[in-house]
């Protein structure tokens, strides 16, 4: 059974059982304390001089699952709930929020883990123009996070939305920009977190000038962001309007760091090879002494269009030949932990627990009128999978959790080349 993904349930030797009555009186046995034990492959196993960190984006899948009381640090509203139930409603989630973050870090040091992208949803509608909040009433509860990142030696970084663009033409989207780099600069700040603790953005749109659009980031990254949020900020290469090419003047001018992704290469490539550009970014990290990073995800399985080929694989299968010794790492996969510790098998970077491992769900874009498991909720209850659909009420996980409903005709493997899928 091999590889089949399958969880049986195995109960204890001697382990107690209880009745309770069914509907018509029927006596029924139900066992308590249930073990969920999943088959899990073996993986290829590869060599790589790689001795950094491996990271993960903002939820653990795990313990998102636990029951009854699931940890996450994503819990968000509504604005027609704030303006029935008010802002402290909102504020009282981020507490619950930076709570659960402890339990996060706590569990990703007891699993060798220690490098993580905090949620950008940790305080709902904090830069908000009109519901926009401090979080000084946050304060004891952040320095806690801090408190126990710094003794763990733990990394944390945030990655705000796409909506963050200081090239914007709009002057209402590049102060609601500036806002929310400021609103993650002062939770940094309260966590009392140095400065390999940054916030990563895209340039944003070109608006058919780039050259303009990047006069315009240099306008408003000079004149309005504070000295706090410009020492944490670090422009990513993105896949549709500008490369690492693209980014390097202006990034050695403003003396900003670069973050390389990989899959954003392989679809917006620069001129020259990374291989050639990845010694020449670690410079604008070491300018302002910040430890460097980057990112890496595969294509998923069958992905042809533009649209497609952005979307992220479950996992990744392999490192980078180009990727250096000393560097740290974020796995942006949908399989968050379990694609770090995937990794972690592969190349026998770290010791990994059995215990907290799942088999990676079916990859790839639904054939047309099909639907895919990345589409669904799996539900598994007491050893039963079923999929449905999310019900009223569930918790809200954050926009990087969001599903997107994918159709199409059925395609090839091979994504079209790209280096980082097998």
């Amino acid at each position: 059974m091999l590889g089949t993904g399958e969880p049986h349930e195995e109960e204890p030797e001697g382990s107690p059982s209880k009745k309770r009555k069914g509907v018509r009186g029927r006596t029924l046995k139900a066992s308590i304390d249930k073990v969920v034990t999943y088959v899990i492959p073996e993986v290829e196993r590869k060599q790589t001089n790689f001795r950094g960190r491996l990271g993960y984006a903002c939820l653990n899948t795990i313990l998102r699952a636990a029951k009854p009381d699931p940890i996450f640090c994503s819990r968000t509203c509504r604005l027609d709930t704030l303006g029935k139930k008010g802002i402290e409603f909102a504020k009282d989630l981020g507490l619950q929020n930076v709570r659960d973050l402890v339990k996060l870090i706590q569990w990703n040091e007891d699993n060798r883990i220690k490098f993580m992208r905090i949620s950008s949803e940790i305080f709902p509608f904090a830069s908000h123009l009109t519901w926009g909040y401090s979080l000084e009433y946050a304060a004891k509860e952040l320095k806690e996070v801090g408190d126990l990142a710094n003794k763990l030696g733990h990394r944390l970084t945030t990655h705000p939305g796409q909506f963050t663009q200081l090239v914007s033409p709009k002057p209402l989207v590049v102060e609601a920009s500036v806002r929310e780099l400021e609103y993650h600069t002062q939770m940094f700040e309260l966590m009392g977190m140095g400065p390999d603790s940054v916030i990563i953005i895209h340039m944003g749109g070109a608006y058919g000038d780039k050259e303009s659009a990047l006069a315009r980031f240099r306008e408003s990254y000079t004149t309005k962001l504070s000295p706090s949020a410009k020492a944490r900020l670090v422009l990513e290469n993105d896949e549709l309007s500008y490369n690492v090419d693209d980014l390097m003047p202006i990034c050695d001018e403003l003396d900003i760091p670069i973050v390389v992704d990989y899959h954003h290469d392989w679809i917006n490539p620069s001129t020259r090879p990374l291989s050639e550009l990845i010694p020449i970014v670690k410079k604008t990290w070491e300018r302002k002494g910040i430890r460097p990073k980057q990112h890496l995800s595969s294509p998923k399985p069958g992905a042809v269009t533009v649209m497609e080929r952005r979307a992220h694989a479950n996992r990744c299968p392999t490192l980078p030949d180009e990727l250096p010794e000393d560097m740290d790492l974020m796995i942006e996969a949908k399989d968050k932990e379990q694609a770090v510790l995937h990794l972690y098998r592969i190349y026998s970077l770290e010791p990994v627990e059995h215990a907290n491992l799942r088999p990676e769900k079916p990859d790839g874009f639904a054939v047309k009128g099909e639907t895919t498991v990345d589409e669904t909720v799996v539900k598994e209850s007491e050893g039963r999978r079923s999929r449905g659909r999310p019900r009223k009420g569930d918790a809200v996980t954050g926009s990087e959790e969001r599903k997107r409903k994918r159709g199409g005709e059925a395609v090839d493997n091979d994504i079209l080349g790209s280096p980082y899928v097998i």
